[in-house]
């Protein structure tokens, strides 16, 4: 599915649930009771989104597929049981997942020199990479800092740099001439991009994917 496709249906989910939201503060007759027993459903819609934009990120996908659910069967009163007793401990075996299963997605096989494996927890790390030939690598934030320097690096026409960071921070300086594309899922954070895109049409690009979750992407030149 388009990604296009995707945004439509987040924004009628989004309209769904205010129009409801609506109707409910007007105190209309039953909409009240039907919001407060069906909205674990818009929990599961957000999940099957986040399937949709990047089936890379099926872990998290489920996570909340699997929430919404549980909390749907608890308003029917078909379980008794409390989600919240359940959410974190899965958060914290997802991240575990996350870290082991993660990919590098359709990158090159680079050498040593032409990629990075970057990895920071509890900790800081300041990382440099001059490869001539620079094809991506990966990095992984928890709880961690990361700064990566790539404005010595050549990208000839392309490289993909997977990130993982959860509540952390990745700081990336890139090279004057490339053109940075995000693919990331991001959850509870943000990328940001304050270096200025090149604006040669066959300009390198180096591509971002992997998972931000309750952290943040800084990227300069």
């Amino acid at each position: 599915m388009k990604t296009s496709y995707t945004r439509i249906f987040a924004g009628l989910g989004v309209v769904l649930l205010g129009c409801l939201l609506l109707l409910s503060s007007l105190n209309i007759e039953g909409f009240s009771n039907l919001l407060g027993t069906w909205w674990p459903l818009f929990v599961v819609g957000a999940g099957i989104l986040v399937f949709l934009n990047d089936t890379k990120s099926y872990l998290w996908a489920l996570l909340l597929v699997g929430f919404g659910g549980m909390y749907q069967l608890n308003n029917l009163h078909i379980i008794d049981t409390n989600p919240w007793q359940v959410f974190w401990p899965a958060i914290i075996i997802v991240v575990g997942l996350s870290i082991i299963f993660r990919q590098t997605g359709n990158r090159a096989k680079a050498t040593s020199d032409e990629s990075d494996d970057v990895s920071a927890i509890l900790g800081g790390v300041d990382h440099t990479n001059k490869s001539d030939n620079y094809k991506g690598g990966r990095v992984t934030a928890v709880m961690g800092g990361i700064k990566l320097d790539l404005r010595k690096a050549v990208i000839k026409e392309s490289a993909t740099l997977d990130v993982f960071s959860l509540m952390g921070g990745v700081e990336l300086w890139v090279p004057e001439n490339i053109v940075v594309k995000s693919k990331a899922a991001v959850i509870l954070g943000g990328i940001e991009n304050k270096g200025q895109a090149a604006s040669a049409k066959n300009a390198p690009v180096l591509y971002i994917t992997g998972q931000i979750i309750m952290a943040g992407v800084e990227i300069k030149t």
